[in-house]
């Protein structure tokens, strides 16, 4: 399976070539384009209870699209958000990732779909209490509206809500609200032994509630 992300940064497009029995889990209604017919099936989004809990308490996707190619000769998909902005893939062999709602784009073959804790606060700051975890030993893509940062942390990192996209299962999150903005601290891990671990996180350079407030402050 050959991947290639064109037209970024601002309209990131994921070209997947489906060899011959190969398939890719996408999100629904991401398809612009293929020069062949694939078959397409929907199913759920991991688990069906599982996907459910995560509709309900965490705003995420129960469906996903099944693309499989049964021809006998390779063929091309094009994938893309609805909205502009930027698409990165990770390695799961780098460890097991959790993502906010909305960022998941595709996965391939040998991912694994889990639901991850994500505590009160999380809930309380409007972004459920479960996130989407994803294990294994495939690929992983997410799309962002803004540009797509990745970054190990090794001590405390502040940002506004709505930047962070993906991290490692074991990063610590705490929400803060100040007047009428919610923050995000994220914390590097700390082993048995006292020694700080870096914590890998993907955050975007701008988010749609700014977008939103930039265009109510115009009316």
């Amino acid at each position: 399976m050959l991947f290639k992300v064109r037209c970024r940064p601002a309209f990131a497009a994921l070209f997947v070539t489906l060899k011959p029995e190969e398939t890719i889990t996408v999100k629904t209604d991401s398809i612009i384009s293929m020069d062949g017919k694939v078959t397409v099936k929907t199913k759920f989004f991991g688990f069906w209870l599982f996907a459910l809990l995560r509709k309900c308490f965490g705003g995420t996707d129960v469906f996903v699209d099944y693309l499989i190619n049964e021809k006998d000769y390779p063929i091309t998909v094009v994938l893309s958000q609805t909205t502009i902005g930027d698409i990165e893939r990770i390695d799961l062999s780098e460890g097991s990732i959790c993502l906010q709602p909305g960022v998941f784009l595709a996965y391939t073959k040998g991912v694994k779909i889990k639901n991850h804790w994500a505590g009160f606060g999380s809930w309380l700051a409007g972004e459920g209490l479960f996130k989407t975890k994803l294990k294994g030993k495939g690929r992983v893509f997410i799309a962002a509206y803004g540009g797509i940062i990745k970054q190990t942390v090794y001590q405390d990192l502040e940002m506004s809500q709505g930047h962070l996209l993906a991290y490692t299962s074991k990063t610590s999150l705490k929400y803060t609200k100040q007047e009428e903005k919610v923050n995000l601290t994220v914390s590097a891990l700390k082993s048995k032994k006292g020694r700080t671990q870096g914590a890998l996180i993907y955050y975007q350079s701008r988010n749609l509630q700014g977008l939103i407030n930039y265009l109510r402050s115009l009316v």
